[in-house]
């Protein structure tokens, strides 16, 4: 083995150097940082425009009100205090001319007023609100406007009623119902609930996401450089003093460390950017968008043992990528050659979504334990699992073996198929194909 991967420096430099020097990758590489250095003030930007009163464009309402619960004298005040200076005036009926002309007078001259109808017809109460569909009135200060809105009229329909605080807060109060199973002694049997909160859920599942995406571009730049060198010959002059095992290994650590210098880049300028803003803005977003919850969760040894998976699952997909893209000869036929690299990630993906919805669903189950082992999904499953502590011991010391297992198989199996097709010229090599190369 020691012969075989003899040379793999030359190529991991070759391939780096040659990858950080070309044209796309620079571009790219600009365009994310560009974008990691903007997304803080855009963030801040959004955040000014959904906070900020100044923008709020409704100052006029015609009400009407066939059940008495509007109160001018509450609805007002409480609009206010949300943003909106609001004068109130009494519209016309629903149905009728003056009503339709009091629509016709807001959608073409008054086209920062709302019509408010409250009706109850069918039973319920119901508010509805037009306005102009012309004029700077935009639906999501409208919905705003809503939630105030019907918060002041919950408020008048209890004042109607007589009802005081008291008894609104027991009207709200929450019922809780509790079904319990007892042993034939009366014994309570404790039934204990292993399913994870929706925040967790959702975590696990943005971390499924990463990691397949980091998996992606290590894979497809591994599976670029080699049908790029394949297609230009460059790879028949290493093949001189190199074994082919050696080159497959030199290029996926050069990829790695190709990704790894984007993800860090990111990290650092959206770090400065952010520190920046913060200073102009006085808010902070990155600690915005990084619950205190998640920190709370994260220690340095799940944050090792999350990197070491996801290490190792660049380096599966990557070698399985550069496999995948030796069997074709040209660039046009890499989509196609790409098909087997492209399946098994998006089996090892669903796997793991599903995994993380039945954790939702039903806690700690057979599917959930098999998405952890499974060496296809547990790169993008147990990062996630490890730091929610769903991922027992056990669980991750035998998926780490199960992982650098399948890892090393592919290894051999590339260093018994790789060198014919590293320089095989002609239609894509099919699965079938490559075990018989093996034998």
């Amino acid at each position: 083995m020691k012969n075989k991967l003899s040379g793999w420096k030359d190529v991991f430099s070759f391939t780096l150097t040659q990858t950080l020097k070309s044209k796309p990758f620079i571009v790219s590489f600009v365009i994310m940082m560009v974008l990691a250095l903007v997304a803080s003030p855009v963030m801040s930007m959004i955040s000014d425009v959904d906070s900020g009163n100044e923008n709020y464009t409704i100052t006029k309402m015609y009400v009407y009100d066939e059940t008495g619960y509007f109160n001018e004298d509450t609805v007002v005040p409480m609009l206010k205090d949300g943003g909106w200076e609001v004068q109130v005036a009494q519209g016309a009926a629903p149905l009728d001319k003056e009503y339709e002309e009091l629509c016709a007078r807001v959608d073409k001259s008054e086209t920062s007023a709302v019509i408010l109808s409250i009706t109850a017809k069918e039973g319920p109460v119901e508010a509805f609100l037009e306005y102009s569909g012309s004029g700077k009135i935009k639906r999501a200060e409208l919905t705003a406007f809503e939630q105030v809105l019907s918060e002041a009229l919950e408020e008048c329909r209890y004042n109607v009623l007589g009802v005081d605080k008291e008894q609104r807060e027991l009207l709200s109060a929450q019922i809780v119902t509790n079904v319990s199973h007892s042993d034939i002694n009366g014994n309570v049997i404790e039934n204990e609930d292993t399913s994870i909160s929706s925040f967790e859920y959702y975590f696990l599942y943005a971390l499924v996401f990463i990691g397949m995406m980091i998996c992606m571009m290590t894979g497809s730049q591994v599976a670029t450089s080699v049908v790029v060198e394949k297609s230009s010959k460059v790879v028949e002059y290493l093949l001189t003093t190199i074994k082919p095992l050696a080159i497959i290994v030199g290029k996926v650590l050069a990829m790695l460390c190709v990704v790894v210098t984007e993800i860090v880049g990111l990290i650092v300028v959206f770090a400065v950017s952010n520190a920046i803003t913060g200073q102009k803005t006085g808010e902070n977003m990155l600690a915005n968008l990084i619950s205190p919850e998640v920190l709370g969760m994260l220690s340095p040894l799940n944050i090792a043992l999350g990197l070491v998976f996801i290490t190792l699952g660049m380096v599966f997909y990557a070698t399985l990528a550069g496999l995948a893209g030796a069997t074709v000869s040209r660039m046009e036929e890499m989509g196609e050659g790409l098909l087997i690299f492209t399946i098994t990630m998006l089996v090892g993906l669903y796997i793991g979504v599903g995994a993380a919805s039945s954790l939702l669903g039903a806690g700690d189950n057979p599917f959930a334990m098999f998405a952890m082992l499974f060496p296809l999904s547990s790169p993008f499953l147990m990062p996630g699992a490890i730091v929610i502590g769903k991922a027992p011991l056990w669980i991750t010391v035998v998926s780490l073996l199960l992982l650098v297992g399948l890892v090393a198989l592919l290894f051999w199996f590339v260093a018994r198929v790789y060198e014919v097709l590293i320089v095989h010229n002609g239609n894509r090599i099919k699965l079938k194909q490559l075990f018989k190369m093996r034998s």
